[in-house]
């Protein structure tokens, strides 16, 4: 029996930062919600299957720093955890994913919730990836 290990990283080369890009996911508009997270997503052509992802917490609902970056941290070790739904789909075309992660709730998350939210999410996502591809 052979096992394969999955590596739970969150890579540089993951992470959505380019002003562009962020700019391009709230053009296209699309978003999902599950819970307090809200999921901004954009879908485009490219040479191959990758993603980029960001992480909001809005100072408009969350006050303090210490929520914000709570919250951040949560969605992230949440994300880093399940981001296997997305790269173990199978039939994923070549397309560049980017979406952003919007927490939008003033309650206080916990690491379970956080990481029923992201996978239901990502499980949705993937999904929408396979099948509105064709499209492209």
């Amino acid at each position: 029996m052979s096992q394969t290990i999955r590596r739970y990283t969150y890579k540089r080369a993951e992470h959505l930062k380019q002003q562009k890009l962020i700019n391009l996911v709230f053009q296209q508009n699309k978003s999902m919600r599950v819970g307090p997270l809200k999921m901004v997503y954009a879908i485009v052509p490219a040479d191959s299957f990758n993603y980029q992802v960001a992480f909001v917490a809005p100072k408009k609902i969350h006050h303090l720093a210490v929520d914000r970056n709570r919250n951040k941290r949560l969605m992230r070790e949440a994300f880093r955890l399940n981001r296997h739904i997305m790269t173990d789909s199978v039939g994923l075309p070549p397309v560049q994913v980017l979406f952003i992660f919007i927490a939008q709730n003033t309650d206080e998350m916990t690491f379970a919730s956080a990481s029923d939210y992201i996978s239901r999410l990502l499980t949705q996502l993937s999904e929408k990836v396979v099948k509105n591809c064709v499209n492209l």
